[in-house]
């Protein structure tokens, strides 16, 4: 019955192509494809992690954004089961917990990361799982498990958008909740001109980037049709795509990559909740 393939497919873990071709891809050998990009971005995150970067943590969702306190985004997180991808210093997690998370996980590439989200939830006395990996890899995260897969402006640096899609579908059980945040995608491609804010660069290109703050990380600008199209496929729903845009009206014009000014006339963040299906 080709009913029950998708099934057997989620029973053994692999693909439904892997069932026709009798193919399991070698892991190792996908990985040397991006394995100069994930050390890149480790060592890049641990330098950042060493400095004076707070970055974005719940209940913001990004910047210049309605935040999870009026959004209302994660629903009831009481005696849920919930993993961040991209965890950084622990803070977001800590932000679950005092919403009455039962169980707690994180993964970050980012060893020195990881050390700041310890302490930090260690000081609060919250327990974490909590592990050190690429977001592209399971390391060892139960599957078919979580109510609710997160992450605050973390998945954008993935180096493969389809291999971390699925990953977070076989982490969540079935109507499970993805939520994620990022920048817009046409930010990138806008540079400040004599005053005005011209498009620079082509939306439709998903340029391979390097940025952040002194230290060398490699970030892919997918468009917001890749994160759907890669949901879609992934077999999630769509339940919502925010992007609202929350400043000064009175702001002055400046040449910042983010400012008050530059969010009246377009949308820094957006934020897109998925249901597993």
């Amino acid at each position: 019955d080709i009913a029950l393939l998708p099934k057997i497919a989620e029973y053994f873990h692999v693909s439904i192509d892997a069932l026709f071709k009798g193919v399991i891809q070698d892991e190792n050998l996908w990985l040397e494809n991006i394995s100069d990009s994930l050390e890149t971005n480790r060592k890049g995150w641990n330098g950042i992690a060493d400095g004076d970067w707070n970055g974005t943590i719940l209940p913001s969702w990004g910047v210049y954004m309605a935040d999870e306190e009026r959004l209302h985004l994660l629903d009831d997180l009481t005696g849920k089961k919930v993993l961040e991808i991209a965890c950084g210093d622990g803070r977001s997690l800590l932000y679950c917990s005092r919403k009455n998370a039962r169980e707690l996980w994180g993964i970050d590439i980012s060893d020195r990361q990881l050390e700041k989200a310890r302490q930090c939830l260690q000081e609060e006395g919250v327990t974490a799982n909590l592990f050190h990996s690429p977001m592209e890899v399971n390391p060892g995260i139960p599957e078919y498990y979580f109510d609710l897969v997160y992450s605050v402006y973390g998945i954008g640096w993935t180096q493969d958008l389809d291999k971390t899609i699925s990953l977070v579908a076989k982490y969540l059980r079935t109507n499970g909740t993805f939520i994620f945040s990022w920048d817009n995608p046409i930010l990138p491609c806008i540079e400040n001109t004599n005053g005005q804010y011209v498009l620079k660069h082509s939306y439709l290109d998903e340029l391979l980037m390097q940025k952040k703050r002194g230290e060398t990380v490699m970030q892919t600008n997918w468009k917001l049709a890749s994160y759907i199209n890669t949901l879609a496929k992934n077999g999630f729903k769509i339940e919502c795509l925010i992007e609202d845009s929350v400043s000064d009206t009175g702001a002055a014009y400046t040449e910042k990559y983010y400012s008050a000014h530059k969010a009246q006339y377009i949308n820094h963040s957006f934020v897109l909740k998925a249901r597993k299906l």
